[in-house]
């Protein structure tokens, strides 16, 4: 039972790598371009992720599963409901997620774990560009992480805080092209993808 737990204890805490950045930033930070001056080399990316977008959950959970099974966890399937939102106006950012992530382990004794976990709430603040990367400032995290796990049909809950960025917050390597954004925090595996919807 102690590796179980161990084990459902490792696939919540990594999968919370997704959030790293904008969905859990720092309170302080800087990078050359203000958001809102729109100079420097940044100036491309700002104009360019100006506007709102929606997160590939479905490719984050495709990552997060192949992650695990390359590094030898039994992960057999891994869906995601519900979105995750990014709205940059000026110099201010805004994470908005209500979102699911479904993993499912095959056990050695023929049981299967299955872990959900909701990530919900607003996360805010300023942020800056490089010519290819974000950092954010002033962050105010709002967002509220709820596991569940289910082992051969016994269910438990799994608190799990948010790990804090520190005081310089996370830069993201950033790219942006027209209707699509990537970021990828220093601090994750894993590469986001957005859909511009506004």
């Amino acid at each position: 039972m102690r590796n179980r737990l161990l084990l459902a204890a490792g696939l919540a805490a990594a999968s919370l790598l997704v959030l790293a950045g904008c969905g859990a930033g720092g309170s302080g930070g800087g990078g050359d371009t203000p958001g809102a001056s729109g100079g420097g080399s940044g100036s491309g990316l700002v104009t360019c992720l100006a506007g709102t977008w929606k997160l590939d959950g479905q490719n984050n959970a495709d990552q997060m599963q192949a992650y695990f099974t390359d590094h030898g966890t039994p992960v057999t399937s891994t869906t995601v409901d519900g979105d995750v939102t990014l709205t940059v106006t000026g110099a201010n950012m805004t994470y908005t997620s209500a979102i699911t992530y479904t993993m499912t382990a095959s056990l050695s004794d023929g049981l299967d774990m299955v872990i959900a976990q909701n990530q919900a709430g607003t996360s805010s603040g300023r942020w800056s560009a490089t010519e290819s990367s974000v950092v954010y400032s002033n962050w105010s995290d709002g967002i509220t992480i709820t596991n569940s796990v289910s082992i051969g049909g016994q269910n438990a809950d799994m608190p799990l805080a948010i790990p804090a960025s520190g005081d310089d917050g996370v830069p993201m390597t950033t790219t942006c092209n027209g209707d699509t954004l990537t970021t990828h925090p220093d601090a994750s595996p894993f590469t986001s993808v957005w859909t511009r919807v506004g």
